[in-house]
């Protein structure tokens, strides 16, 4: 039986115990872990090993990142380590990525945003190169996971919940994918959702439900938020607080007021990136509406960057 399977990508030695309890807690859940440290990459005579290590990331399903404060050994581009190569090639074959930051790394890399240029030596990194790889991922316009911690219990905590959370939507979608099966076949008999509505209002007020239930699962907004959002897996949500659910995990929080006239404005202060949800796909009480009315040159879901000036006190 296929297994998921998920590369560690770090340091080696800072954090050796870091990626033994992460290996401990994978196996443990019944994944393939892919570690170039035991022998999971299969290493040839033509290539420089770290290609090899490289090549192997674009059969895995997850990766795992932690960035400490050791920048670890240089790759053949001078600008990153190896590891940050490894995290880069993974975002570049759309792999689900998930990055942890030392949180004293995280600390001082704002101090680091406000002194670029400046001659300072920082603490908690042994080069700032790490700071500047950390800048260019969190401008991605890819959405990538990022979260800080202090110990290996935090990392395996967030994966849990995060891997959890994944899983029971796909229950959830498989429970349903019966009567919307049913519902598909009516569909492609009939030719026309509107001939379908038609057919089964007819037969008993019972099937008003299942109409509403057909269109909600193949309701243009899932496809254009799945796209924005660069997630591969199925979605399904029924009303406002249930989408905000769905993004608190990617860091993204819906505020008290929207300052985006027809639009839901969900901010990621960690990546300085906006979301925007059209406001027409939903009830006054927050419902996702089943028939929505959108004009040819409105947008369902998009992304705005912005930047943040702040101080810090010295």
């Amino acid at each position: 039986m296929a297994k998921p399977r998920v590369f560690i990508s770090s340091t080696f030695y800072d954090l050796k115990q870091i990626r033994t309890d992460l290996d401990n807690f994978i196996r443990g859940l019944g994944y393939d872990v892919v570690r170039n440290e035991q022998g999971s990459i299969p290493y040839g005579t033509n290539e420089k090993l770290e290609d090899y290590c490289y090549n192997e990331i674009a059969s895995i399903d997850i990766m795992v990142a932690i960035i400490g404060g050791r920048f670890g050994s240089t790759s053949k581009d001078d600008k990153y380590s190896i590891s940050n190569e490894e995290i880069k090639t993974a975002i570049n074959h759309n792999k689900q990525v998930y990055i942890f930051i030392e949180k004293d790394v995280d600390a001082e890399y704002y101090t680091y945003l406000k002194n670029k240029g400046s001659n300072i030596v920082y603490y908690h990194a042994d080069d700032i190169r790490i700071y500047q790889f950390i800048e260019e991922v969190k401008s991605y316009k890819k959405n990538i996971v990022i979260q800080t911690f202090i110990s290996s219990g935090d990392i395996i905590s967030f994966l849990k919940e995060q891997w959890a959370g994944l899983f029971q939507r796909y229950l959830q979608f498989q429970a349903n994918m019966v009567e919307i099966d049913t519902i598909k076949l009516l569909n492609d008999s009939l030719n026309t959702v509107q001939d379908l509505t038609k057919y089964l209002a007819e037969h008993s007020k019972t099937q008003d439900q299942r109409i509403e239930d057909y269109l909600i699962y193949n309701h243009p907004l899932f496809a254009s938020l799945r796209k924005v959002m660069n997630w591969k897996f199925p979605i399904v949500f029924h009303s406002l607080s249930d989408l905000s659910l769905l993004l608190e995990p990617w860091g993204y929080h819906l505020p008290l007021n929207s300052n985006k006239d027809g639009y839901f404005t969900y901010d990621n202060p960690k990546l300085y990136v906006n979301l925007y949800i059209n406001k027409k796909c939903f009830s006054d009480k927050g419902k996702l509406l089943a028939k929505i009315d959108i004009e040819d040159e409105e947008q369902l879901v998009f992304k705005e960057s912005y930047s943040v000036e702040e101080d810090l006190p010295f």
